[in-house]
């Protein structure tokens, strides 16, 4: 929970009732590598902020595991479909590396955005950092897959440096043997 009050600490301030009901909400939990949080036919109603480690969601219907995005410390994610809906995502939600998520259920994350500006300004936060994600996802796609590793490299290094090569290649949707080819071209 010390994890979890640093980072609140980062967003709010030390007096503000949303960060105190934020902490008597959430409930902190870790998980090993490979563990899944959510199966794709579940749904877990609850926003999860990444304190250590990465979260990582597979789309398991293509012909090889296709990792559609991770989170890493400083990010959320959903069990659901996103945090205003109880629907399944259609993917499978794991712990890629031991990692703790402090979770809060999503009707207390909807009613705290209602009740509180602070709340409202922070989830605005995150949403927009899904966001940036995504749209550099999207160009890192859009790339032939010789070009894709280049591509993630510029534009997310620190995650880049995170991954192995069996996650880039899940990342990026290549065979590992473009990704040892496209490292020796660099």
């Amino acid at each position: 929970m010390k994890r979890f009050i640093k980072h609140l600490n980062a967003h709010f301030n030390v007096e503000d009732p949303c960060r105190h009901e934020l902490i008597r909400h959430a409930k902190v939990r870790q998980g090993k590598r490979g563990q899944i949080y959510c199966r794709e036919d579940e749904s877990r109603p609850y926003w999860c902020y990444v304190l250590e480690g990465m979260v990582g969601a597979y789309e398991l219907q293509l012909r090889k595991p296709y990792l559609h995005w991770i989170a890493t410390e400083g990010h959320y994610f959903t069990g659901t479909k996103h945090e205003y809906s109880f629907n399944s995502q259609d993917l499978n939600i794991q712990f890629l590396k031991k990692s703790k998520i402090a979770c809060i259920p999503l009707t207390v994350l909807q009613e705290m955005q209602d009740r509180y500006p602070s709340m409202h300004h922070f989830v605005s936060i995150m949403r927009q950092r899904k966001s940036d994600f995504f749209n550099k996802k999207g160009l890192i796609m859009a790339q032939d897959s010789m070009a894709r590793y280049a591509k993630f490299k510029e534009l997310m290094p620190v995650l880049f440096h995170s991954l192995n090569n069996k996650l880039l290649s899940q990342f990026l949707y290549i065979d590992p043997k473009t990704i040892y080819e496209s490292k020796r071209n660099q």
